[in-house]
């Protein structure tokens, strides 16, 4: 982890007891603290889950745990214009690669 003002921390550290949050509902928390942590201008920022609830609020669409392609997702800005999603597979991805 790179420097970071003890302030920000304290800061930091105040939010986070006055919400009391310890699992991410809304995402309002998170969107505050990532607010507050990219004003210092890190190298990197990356938000993980210990928990993840089984039944989200709003699911759009389930897919497998595979690498999807179209309605605005690429593989190397291909496929985006596809007016669906798919798999993309392995001879795509090696057709496709950058």
């Amino acid at each position: 982890m790179g420097k970071c003002p003890s302030d920000v921390l304290a800061g930091l550290e105040k939010m986070l007891r006055k919400n009391h949050m310890d699992i991410i509902d809304t995402g309002k928390t998170m969107q505050t603290l990532l607010s507050l942590v990219k004003q210092h201008n890190p190298k990197m920022v990356k938000v993980a889950s210990l928990l993840v609830k089984r039944t989200p609020r709003i699911v759009g669409f389930e897919i497998p745990d595979k690498f999807v392609v179209g309605y605005a997702l690429d593989y190397n800005e291909y496929f985006r214009d596809l007016n669906h999603v798919c798999v993309i597979s392995r001879t795509g991805k090696a057709k496709y690669k950058a």
